[in-house]
């Protein structure tokens, strides 16, 4: 019984909040009172109760089954309540029994076509995240990537702001992986990103585009700035592997500024010739391509590595 009171409870709370967030919802609850009144005011035999699939459909406006379930149930009781209070009767009581039970029929099969439409979007949400996301660290992949670099580039030329890619590289992962301190190859992977993750702007966006590699994109960031912020990130992640050797997980880095004739496969080219000279230099270094900064180009600077305690 309690578990009843709980589970409709939660189920209430799912109704009022989508209810209190979403306009429309108010407007389909007016049109069906509208439909109740006018359906009052008309001699029964006048099927004047079948607008109500309509505003079933209409509920695909509002986000979440809980409030489809509510305008079916009100469509049901008010088609019954205006079986019983509609003034006098136009037709036979076999044709007036006839109509509401239809009525009735269709506002149960539009319910449930729309509540079956939205279980398929919430499906396909789900799956697009699942597609989009990294399952190992959490974060966006490489698909998430290119195309939210691709957003970041057009809006970045439209307005002449500022933007530097980063390409972060584990140096010789392979090589220690059997002496991590965490359990497997991928908890070491995971608990790198969440250093990285944790010494970028919440405007910077984060992903792992291989299994070794990561890459953030600095919006309102220029070069200069860019690197300021994956110095400090180099040096925090930088950690001994086990306390007793000298070996230490470091990383290496490559970062490149936007300009204007750039596309997102140049962009990442140079970020990624930067890497290589990182990677040259012996690992443990950040490097960046000679690209000087549009100074009438407005920035914001990238937040520096600061303390998480």
């Amino acid at each position: 019984m309690r578990s009843q009171i709980f589970s409709a409870t939660t189920n209430l709370k799912l109704l009022l909040r989508e209810c209190a967030i979403q306009g429309n919802s108010l407007i389909i609850l007016v049109a069906t009172l509208s439909i109740l009144i006018i359906d009052l005011h008309l001699p029964l035999g006048v099927a004047a109760g079948v607008p109500y699939a309509l505003v079933i459909f209409a509920s695909l406006w509002v986000c979440g089954i809980q409030f489809t379930y509510l305008i079916a149930a009100l469509g049901i009781m008010f088609t019954i309540a205006g079986f019983y209070l509609s003034p006098g009767i136009a037709v036979p009581m076999n044709i007036v029994l006839f109509n509401r039970g239809i009525t009735l029929l269709l506002i149960i099969c539009s319910a449930m076509m729309v509540i079956k439409i939205k279980k398929a979007n919430i499906d396909i949400s789900t799956l697009m995240s699942q597609i989009l996301v990294d399952p190992i660290t959490g974060y966006k992949n490489r698909q998430a990537f290119e195309t939210e670099l691709d957003t970041e580039i057009l809006r970045c030329k439209r307005y002449h702001r500022n933007l530097s890619v980063a390409i972060i590289d584990i140096d010789l992962l392979k090589l220690f992986s059997d002496n991590y301190d965490f359990r497997n190859k991928n908890d070491s992977i995971k608990k790198i990103s969440q250093e990285i993750k944790a010494d970028i702007r919440t405007s910077d966006l984060f992903y792992r585009i291989d299994i070794n590699v990561f890459a953030i994109v600095f919006p309102e960031t220029e070069l200069a700035k860019a690197k300021e912020v994956c110095e400090a990130i180099r040096k925090k992640v930088t950690a001994k592997i086990d306390k007793n050797t000298e070996n230490k997980i470091t990383i290496s880095i490559g970062i490149a500024m936007l300009s204007e004739a750039d596309k997102r496969i140049n962009l990442c080219k140079r970020a990624e010739d930067a890497l290589f000279i990182s990677k040259r230099n012996g690992g443990n270094f950040v490097s960046t391509l000679p690209e000087v900064a549009n100074k009438d180009k407005p920035h914001v600077a990238a937040i520096l590595s600061r303390s998480r305690s």
